[in-house]
């Protein structure tokens, strides 16, 4: 079928002159044919041609001038994995500000509901808390049962401070509701009884304000004083008088600052 001395002389021809080399593409081997025909024009090249695959070298020559399209899943690969990073460093984002979130939202609720610290001003306490003494107010026990005789409570007063905040005083319970107190000759009596057990103070009360006469507790009032006597403001005077237990904010349950008076209360 083919000039088998033809080819050979061809073939031959393109050796010498280095034009079929590793790598050669048919479109590279066409444009040498052409140099050898131009070169020796007594070859009869055309026949040669004739011969050639020409299907096979368009072929060829679409691949290699299509050849990035190929590498384009590479290119989506990566516009997939930048999508990918871009999602997960959002899910993270998300996850981290729903945690930050969270975390305000339950120490508010805890805050509120729970318990939440304080800090003491003034001396109407000593020696039980001072000034400065940074203590833990609870409220959750008072969910479930009523404030008890010598709780030391937080509650607040009518009055407001200058930036219109409410002012919050902590006292000691002395009197529970329906109970009738006044002082006598500077000690607590409960129902025509002296007070023995107060062991929060041992000093006599100088001026026993409104307790002077008896005074009933109503079924919802307790009646507060500081454990420093003399030198607290508390419910023998009608500038705090008898304290709600819907206005009992919680129980001073421990000092936790300084150090040196940590303690339970």
């Amino acid at each position: 079928m083919y000039d088998e001395n033809l080819i050979d002389e061809s073939l031959e021809a393109c050796r010498d002159l280095d034009v079929v080399r590793e790598g050669t593409t048919a479109a590279g081997l066409f444009d040498g044919l052409h140099e050898l025909n131009a070169a020796n024009s007594s070859h009869s090249w055309e026949k040669v041609l004739d011969e050639i695959d020409i299907d096979s070298i368009k072929q060829d020559i679409i691949q290699t001038a299509f050849e990035p399209v190929i590498k384009t899943p590479d290119i989506v690969v990566n516009q997939k994995d930048n999508g990918r990073k871009k999602k997960k460093l959002f899910h993270n984002f998300f996850l981290a500000a729903s945690c930050i979130v969270a975390a305000f939202l339950l120490s508010m609720f805890i805050n509120s509901n729970i318990a939440h610290q304080t800090t003491i001003e003034g001396g109407s306490m000593e020696p039980a808390l001072k000034n400065n003494d940074s203590v833990i107010i609870q409220k959750l026990s008072y969910y479930w049962e009523d404030p008890g005789r010598y709780d030391i409570i937080v509650f607040p007063i009518t009055d407001r401070d200058k930036d219109g905040k409410r002012i919050y005083y902590i006292k000691r319970i002395i009197g529970l509701p329906g109970e009738i107190v006044q002082i006598i000759d500077g000690s607590v009596y409960i129902n025509g009884k002296k007070l023995d057990d107060d062991v929060y103070s041992d000093e006599k009360i100088e001026d026993p304000g409104i307790a002077e006469s008896p005074v009933q507790l109503a079924e919802d009032e307790y009646f507060v004083l500081g454990d420093n006597r003399n030198m607290s403001t508390d419910s023998r005077y009608t500038y705090v008088g008898m304290v709600k237990r819907e206005d009992i904010e919680g129980e001073a349950c421990c000092c936790i600052w300084p150090f040196s008076r940590i303690k339970k209360i």
